[in-house]
């Protein structure tokens, strides 16, 4: 008996792993197909090379019943239900005409790629330019199928729960001109890939047709390590600084008041020197306005990756995306330091990013 049914789970589990193989290897093919039909480019118009309609279940049932409406008065010789049957053969015709239509024609422009942490969603924005009204048209990114792909590469992370259910948006009329639309979208794996094709779909017409295309705006995601606190703690913070001639106790505090570079503006208070007042914008009736400066203390804030507590790669790479998040929230100056790149002391957004691009890209 226990033989029999480790023999039905063994059968079970790999029937399902040849469905899922299956799957997988049809969907590369149909991929691949996709990419001689329908090429990446930033700029994408809906022709008759790239839309794809079916029936739906109410236009296939509908199909199924002129069929057999037609059968039924030649098998009778009833011209009364003949005639009804070439009327809905005609509507049917007529309302897929209307849905290719409604789709062919439309112009895309994309120009901006995707950055954002992982789990977080992000929009993608799209330019859709129509020189007509257009109905119901959906946009949506197809995400299940890179799950599923992670779900097979990732197995350790099996228990996490996912969500395969996609977000879209939906546009119930397109105006005649621009329109510019924002596609939800979730990341879901750290590193730097191809955004992926956006499904383009629309049911408009009575329900009968789906038309639908997927296009490719060669476009990349870059993928941050999701944020994670509890270890910068001030022991750990101490071993990040190399050089503390200050002995700082916490990197949130890089600058402090000074006098050698300009900051910024701020409202006059009373008793304030009037030496910092700015005489220029009080001319121009801007109010009264004082220059704050500051001066950048000594120690230099080093995050290095080999100097983390014990953990995964990836919970490191979390521990020091937070740390850079929380540096630029709070404009502090720091470096960052990884076994195969080294990124220079500096506070600007543009640092910020080249450290998360960098962390991504580990």
């Amino acid at each position: 008996m226990l033989s029999k049914g480790k023999n039905t789970v063994f059968s079970s589990i790999s029937a399902r792993s040849i469905i899922a193989s299956l799957k997988n290897t049809l969907h590369k093919h149909f991929n691949a197909w996709l990419t001689r039909r329908i090429p990446q480019a930033s700029q994408q118009q809906i022709n008759h090379r790239n839309i794809f309609i079916i029936p739906t279940r109410f236009g296939a049932g509908l199909l199924i019943f002129m069929l057999l409406l037609f059968l039924l008065g030649t098998n009778y010789q009833n011209n009364v239900i003949i005639l009804i049957s070439y009327l809905l053969v005609s509507f049917f015709i007529v309302v897929l005409h209307h849905s290719f239509f409604n789709l062919s024609g439309l112009q895309f422009q994309a120009t901006n790629s995707l950055q954002g942490f992982v789990d977080s969603p992000l929009y993608f924005p799209l330019v859709v330019s129509s020189k007509k009204v257009r109905f119901t048209i959906s946009f949506s990114f197809d995400q299940a199928t890179v799950k599923a792909e992670q779900a097979l590469d990732h197995s350790a992370d099996k228990n996490k729960p996912s969500n395969s259910k996609l977000s879209k948006t939906t546009l119930a009329q397109l105006e005649i001109g621009e329109n510019k639309i924002r596609i939800p979208y979730r990341v879901c794996q750290r590193g730097q890939y191809p955004l992926g094709r956006v499904l383009i779909i629309s049911e408009f017409g009575f329900g009968l047709f789906k038309a639908w295309t997927r296009l490719d705006f060669a476009q990349q995601v870059t993928a941050y390590p999701k944020p994670i606190a509890n270890v910068w703690s001030d022991k750990q913070q101490s071993l990040a600084i190399e050089v503390a001639e200050n002995n700082l106790e916490s990197y949130q505090d890089s600058f402090q008041l000074g006098q050698d570079e300009f900051h910024q503006l701020q409202h006059y208070q009373f008793g304030e020197p009037l030496s910092r007042v700015a005489w220029k914008h009080v001319a121009r009736g801007q109010g009264w306005l004082t220059k704050q400066y500051q001066q950048a203390l000594s120690g230099e804030l080093q995050l290095d990756f080999e100097r983390l507590p014990t953990g995964t790669l990836e919970q490191r790479l979390s521990w020091l995306s937070y740390a850079i998040k929380d540096c630029s929230a709070k404009q502090i100056a720091f470096s960052l330091k990884l076994p195969n790149q080294v990124v220079e002391y500096d506070h600007s957004r543009q640092h910020t990013l080249k450290c998360l691009t960098a962390l991504a890209r580990y």
